[in-house]
């Protein structure tokens, strides 16, 4: 998929309401009930309408054993249905894809008051029951449920500077927004491996894997953090994972 279909592939009604819902956003690991009828019905329909080519999300009840447990990370508790993000991995860029389609789910979900947490690693493989196409396969899954906590946790994230390759501060408020953005993503087990830079009206995302599911997450990020400004994408080489493109007011 080249880069610059993401230009226009979500609505900006779709972007501006993921923008709101970032802050609020957080890995939920405690549940306490099933989404209703109408935010099933809602969760279904954003499955549909997020993924991006060579991805798809498949909702379904949640298995009792689906999540192992692991030393010194919270277990997930009560979630009553999960997402299983799939991929086809002759797709150029899948994994990237599949970390823009989760997390446009994610944020669609937050916006339904609907608790979530990516997991990658620590789940078991044969308690997923999708069904798979031939050369598809699970990239990861993700929790689903209300969330048990009147409010969020504090979470834990760099500062700013620790992500960014020069002095955000000196930046357009576009391209601070979009980093901050960055900043409150999800990764695996939190390490935020990614950098970003700035110049010339372009913000660029670096990574060690510049092809994965944080990756893409991150891109969701700065996507809808900048909207509204008619972003233009374009992929990069090397660690350069991806460059946005904004035309900057004079």
């Amino acid at each position: 998929m080249d880069a610059s279909a993401l230009n226009t592939f979500y609505s900006p009604a779709q972007l501006q309401r993921w923008r709101e819902a970032i802050p609020g956003r957080y890995s939920c690991r405690a549940f306490s009930g099933a989404p209703d009828a109408g935010q099933l019905s809602a969760l279904h329909y954003a499955a549909q309408r997020v993924c991006l080519p060579g991805t798809r999300i498949a909702v379904a009840p949640c298995p009792e054993n689906l999540f192992v447990r692991v030393p010194l990370v919270e277990k997930i508790q009560g979630a009553t249905h999960y997402a299983c993000l799939i991929l086809d991995p002759k797709h150029p860029k899948s994994p990237t894809l599949a970390g823009i389609s989760g997390e446009a789910f994610v944020l669609e979900a937050q916006s339904l008051g609907i608790g979530t947490c990516w997991v990658s690693g620590t789940y078991r493989r044969g308690a997923v029951d999708a069904p798979l196409e031939d050369g598809e396969r699970v990239a990861a899954v993700i929790a689903l449920g209300l969330p048990k906590a009147a409010e969020p946790p504090a979470r834990r994230r760099k500062k700013l500077s620790q992500i960014c390759q020069t002095a955000p501060e000196g930046w357009p408020f576009w391209a601070y927004q979009a980093a901050e953005a960055v900043r409150q993503a999800p990764s695996a087990v939190n390490l935020q491996p990614w950098t970003l830079s700035y110049a010339q009206r372009t913000l660029r995302l670096l990574g060690k894997r510049a092809d994965s599911l944080d990756i893409g997450i991150a891109m969701l990020h700065m996507h809808a953090a900048a909207g509204d400004l008619r972003p233009h994408w374009a992929w990069g080489e090397g660690k350069c994972a991806a460059h946005l493109i904004v035309e900057e007011q004079a």
